[in-house]
């Protein structure tokens, strides 16, 4: 490289330090709080018909499990369900942001810190299995209803970009854009249940209750799957967020405002908190 341009990467480069501590006394900080509820429901129709063949291959295996340790002959000739599904959640975490542009800039560079609990559940799954017997020919039926739950609770850190639209307005609109990652131990944590009640009926037998439950973490229902050398579905040890709100600012005072948003956050989110800026 020539004396020249090392000159000039010397002098760009002391530029960019020299400037920088004028750049941070020009801005300002802002710190924050928030709560916000948490959902899939939206969506719920789409979900429910994406989910079903899944969740309705794992229930009937369960049922067919269960009858064939009583009834080893009886196979499956139909079998229909019904699945109900259901989410909730909350989040409320404190952030710390900073306008470069100072008080009536518009963009600003935040980071969070969250904690978080979201909730799936299946609050009701009704199946329907019609049986046959290989042997005998002779037919039965099942009547079942289930119901599963997936929590997960995760402490998750944040980096987001915001765009204040109008800021020296006393009440204007901002748009954000993030993302997130949740600590390791989230995934670990996290728990699923299941139960189930079911009633066989075969002509000349009396007709049979069937009952199963079952809870554990994904740190056990890993452990488990390792020792049978299957592999674990959650390609990740964490979790990933995907941050995009749109939201209304509005002043209080000259250093306090008052922030209300909705958007996309790994579902939907309706948020509101109070920010403080020096």
């Amino acid at each position: 490289m020539s004396r020249t341009r090392i000159s000039a990467v010397v002098l760009a480069v002391f530029s960019l330090a020299s400037g920088a501590p004028f750049l941070l006394a020009q801005g300002r900080w802002e710190f924050g709080a928030h709560y916000s509820r948490w959902g899939l429901n939206l969506v719920k129709p789409l979900i429910e018909d994406s989910l079903n063949d899944t969740v309705s291959s794992d229930l009937k295996d369960k049922f067919l499990k269960d009858i064939q340790a009583d009834h080893p002959s009886m196979r499956e000739s139909s079998y229909s369900q019904n699945i109900m599904f259901d989410s909730s959640g909350d989040n409320y975490g404190a952030e710390v942001r900073f306008y470069p542009g100072g008080r009536h800039g518009s963009f600003s560079l935040g980071f969070s810190v969250e904690k978080s609990t979201m909730k799936v559940s299946f609050p009701e799954v009704a199946g329907s299995l019609e049986l046959e017997d290989e042997i005998t020919h002779t037919t039965g039926s099942f009547e079942g209803n289930a119901q599963g739950e997936f929590l997960l609770k995760p402490l998750s850190f944040h980096l987001s970009f915001r765009w204040d639209i109008f800021p020296s307005a006393g009440l204007h609109p901002y748009i954000t854009l993030g993302v997130g990652a949740s600590t390791a131990e989230a995934i670990d944590r996290a728990t699923y249940s299941y139960s189930y009640t079911g009633t066989l009926s075969l002509p000349g037998h009396p007709s049979k209750e069937y009952a199963d439950s079952d809870s554990k973490t994904l740190k056990e229902l890993k452990e488990e799957l390792d020792a049978k050398g299957e592999d674990f579905p959650i390609p990740v040890n964490f979790v990933p967020f995907i941050q995009v709100n749109l939201g209304l600012k509005g002043r209080l005072t000259e250093n306090l405002h008052l922030l209300v948003d909705a958007g996309i956050w790994d579902g939907f989110l309706l948020r509101a908190g109070v920010a403080f800026r020096f």
